[in-house]
């Protein structure tokens, strides 16, 4: 199946700890999911692959949402099937972001970004791209350490204990927040309905 590629921006609020946390989790949540669909008016199979990032504009926080796709060159079936997945993940988000436990928070000058080994990489930190250092896999190749004592913050104990956590950098502090896991995305849904021509 040939594939191409393409790419949205797409802001969001980023005013309150409260809408940057819905961000991130929606950015996680899109971030390596995978679609496998079929156009319900001529039965074509389709499929979407999404990565995102992101970056922060003021008070603006921009998902960079990039997408391998095949079985069409129909960019508005695209945008179509885009807009309505993105639809379903804000929702999801917020079910989630309803749920969150205050983890606790901390100056933000207390912390420094480093790179960690592939083993040490955890994918259930949900933390945003912009801190990571140079040279850094994002999103998941760094971690956040106490600047005094050099213990990951947060630690392995409130990683395992959540299903996501989410760090959340608001007004020269850092939140952070647990979540449940989300359901699964991707190959294992039945995937979003299609209609050719948008």
């Amino acid at each position: 199946m040939a594939t191409w590629d393409t790419g949205w921006e797409v802001d969001f609020p980023a005013a309150t700890v409260e809408e940057m946390m819905l961000a991130l989790v929606v950015r996680d949540l899109a971030h390596g999911s995978s679609f496998d669909v079929e156009a319900v008016e001529d039965g074509t199979e389709l499929a979407f692959d999404f990565l995102a990032g992101d970056e922060l504009d003021g008070e603006t926080y921009r998902l960079l949402l990039s997408a391998e796709i095949g079985g069409t060159d129909n960019s508005e079936m695209v945008q179509a099937f885009t807009e309505q997945m993105l639809e379903d993940l804000v929702a999801e988000a917020e079910e989630l972001v309803a749920q969150r436990e205050d983890l606790g928070s901390r100056p933000a000058s207390e912390l420094v970004f480093e790179t960690v080994p592939e083993d040490e990489e955890r994918w259930d930190l949900v933390i945003p791209d912009w801190l990571a250092p140079d040279l850094a896999e994002v999103p998941f190749g760094f971690r956040s350490f106490e600047a005094s004592g050099g213990e990951p913050w947060p630690g392995d104990g409130a990683l395992d204990a959540h299903g996501r956590v989410v760090f959340v950098p608001h007004g020269g502090a850092v939140h952070l927040f647990g979540i449940p896991a989300p359901e699964s995305w991707g190959d294992e849904e039945e995937g979003l309905p299609v209609h050719p021509g948008g």
